[in-house]
Order: C-alpha cells, then sequence, then structure tokens
C-alpha cells in the first residue's frame, strides 16, 4: 500500500496532529528558532549518539549510560525532523533552501547513527554497518527520483526513516538490557541484518511504485 502522500511533499506523521506537538512547535515558532537551524540539530545529535557508541568501545565509556542516551539521541533526531517542518509550514517560516536543509542533514545523521552500530559489534557488524549506511542513502535517492518521474515522494517502507530508527532505539534498550547475559553485541547484529534487508526490501518497493507510476 502506497503511504499518504501530502501536497507539499511531506511525510505523514500522526504526532504532527497531537496537542504536544503543535504547543511545542507554536513555541518555537514564537521564539522565532529557524526551521532550518532545527534540521542541522539532527546532525548534532546523530554525532553526540555516534560519539557514545564509539567512545563505549573505544574509550571504555560505560555501555548502559552509552546504548541509553543512544537511543536517546535517536528519539530526538526524530523530533527535530518533526518539528523543523511544523515550524516551517504551519509556522509560516518558510526560506528558499528549506528542502535542502530538510534533507541533506538526514543523510549525514543516517550515518552517523549506523556506522558505529557496526563498531560495537566488530567483525562483519561493520560491513553491515556501512551496507545499512548506504542503503539508507539510496532510499532518498530512490525517493527523489521517484520524485522527479512522477510528482510524487514515496515515502514507503519496510524500512523508513522512522522504521530504522525505531530499529535502532529498540535494539538500543534491549542491547542495554543484554549486558549481563554477554548478548549486546549479538542484539546490535540481529539490528543490523534487519535493517539492511529492510532497506533492499524499501529499496524495492520504492523502485516498483515509481516504475507503476510512471506508466
Amino acid at each position: 500500500m502506497q503511504e499518504k502522500q501530502e501536497v507539499d511533499g511531506r511525510r505523514e506523521i500522526a504526532s504532527r496532529n497531537t496537542g504536544w506537538a503543535n504547543a511545542v512547535a507554536h513555541k518555537l515558532t514564537q521564539w522565532n528558532v529557524a526551521p532550518n537551524a532545527i534540521s542541522l540539530m539532527s546532525i548534532f545529535f546523530s554525532i553526540v549518539g555516534c560519539s557514545l557508541l564509539l567512545s563505549s568501545v573505544l574509550l571504555g565509556l560505560n555501555r548502559y549510560i552509552a546504548y541509553i542516551l543512544f537511543a536517546g539521541c535517536v528519539q530526538c533526531r526524530l523530533l527535530c525532523n518533526l518539528f523543523d517542518g511544523m515550524v516551517a509550514v504551519e509556522g509560516g517560516k518558510r526560506s528558499p533552501n528549506g528542502d535542502l536543509y530538510n534533507d541533506m542533514p538526514d543523510r549525514f545523521a543516517d550515518a552517523f547513527f549506523i556506522v558505529p552500530v557496526g563498531y560495537v559489534v566488530g567483525g562483519i557488524g561493520v560491513e553491515l554497518a556501512w551496507l545499512a549506511a548506504l542503503n539508507a542513502v539510496m532510499t532518498a535517492y530512490f525517493r527523489w527520483i521517484g520524485a522527479y518521474k512522477t510528482h510524487n515522494h514515496y515515502f514507503n517502507g519496510p524500512m523508513a526513516k522512522q522504521h530504522r530508527m525505531a530499529v535502532l532505539t529498540f535494539a538500543s534498550l534491549a542491547a542495554a538490557v543484554a549486558i549481563p547475559f554477554g548478548y549486546a553485541q549479538t542484539v546490535y547484529l540481529v539490528a543490523l541484518v534487519v535493517i539492511n534487508i529492510g532497506l533492499v526490501a524499501t529499496l524495492i518497493n520504492r523502485l516498483c511504485l515509481m516504475t507503476h507510476n510512471n506508466e
């Protein structure tokens, strides 16, 4: 099933219609926070998350702290993705380069969140993480090709941005729980496998959609 599209090419997000999200977006608008700055904050949170995981591997940072805070950074990234659009559109603060700021930081954020997971796993996990980061970039590329060919943005999964961030969040919290049992790395390895399989399925799905709707 094709994911719902909006006229302005935005992803349909259920939380956008909630009272708390509108209240926060209204405050950000009142404080004159630029939507482009909010978009860039997603890179900041991804760098912090990346540093946490790498520090747990290289510097001996407490893994419980690293994994739990990493999950928090992932969610903060999603909040940035929510509020930048709300402030820009509902808050009336669109900018000429808003589409670039909305999209480009996500490509860096995906890599900064996914790649360090591979170094936590070690071994084949490193290759799987880099492959997942590449596939994540390709999903955005396919979406823009679809927009060019059919004038529709296809945000379909099964491993769209919110889905892979959900997998990373759940995996990080599960890995923290699994530390005493020695299965933290296994949890992250499974997450990388799931993300890669889902991303390949997403690429195929979006390719089929743009091909079908271009006939």
